[in-house]
This record gives structure tokens, C-alpha cells and sequence, in this order.
């Protein structure tokens, strides 16, 4: 059985059955190796802090960022 949890109405992550993960955003889907979901989570999380540093201010604004 599929476990799904939304963090909105425009994403959805599954857990399933075949131990993939399978992230759903609009009309996009991403299936993912437990640890690669993991290590792509770390990886938006790092440039999205980059992003909203640099949107405040906070930082140098980068024209490309790459982890």
C-alpha cells in the first residue's frame, strides 16, 4: 500500500510499495532511491537558504548556485 503525504495541493510525496520514493510536483514526478530523496532534499534545502540569503541581502547574489 502507497503512503502519501501532501505539503500542498501542489506537491505530494509517496512511500511505495517497491521502497521508492516518489515526489510529485504539478505535473512533475521524481522516483528516488532512498538515500538519493534524502541527499536531494539536503541539496534544495542548502540552495533554497542560499537563495532567500541572497533575496535578503544577507549574501552575495549569485548568478548560478550549485552545490
Amino acid at each position: 500500500m502507497e503512503e502519501a503525504m501532501h505539503g500542498d495541493t501542489r506537491s505530494k510525496l509517496v512511500l511505495c510499495e517497491c521502497g521508492k520514493f516518489h515526489f510529485t510536483y504539478r505535473s512533475m514526478t521524481l522516483h528516488f532511491e532512498r538515500e538519493d530523496f534524502f541527499a536531494f532534499v539536503d541539496s534544495v534545502a542548502r540552495l533554497g537558504t542560499l537563495v532567500k540569503d541572497s533575496a535578503n541581502g544577507t549574501a552575495h547574489h549569485p548568478a548560478a548556485v550549485q552545490n
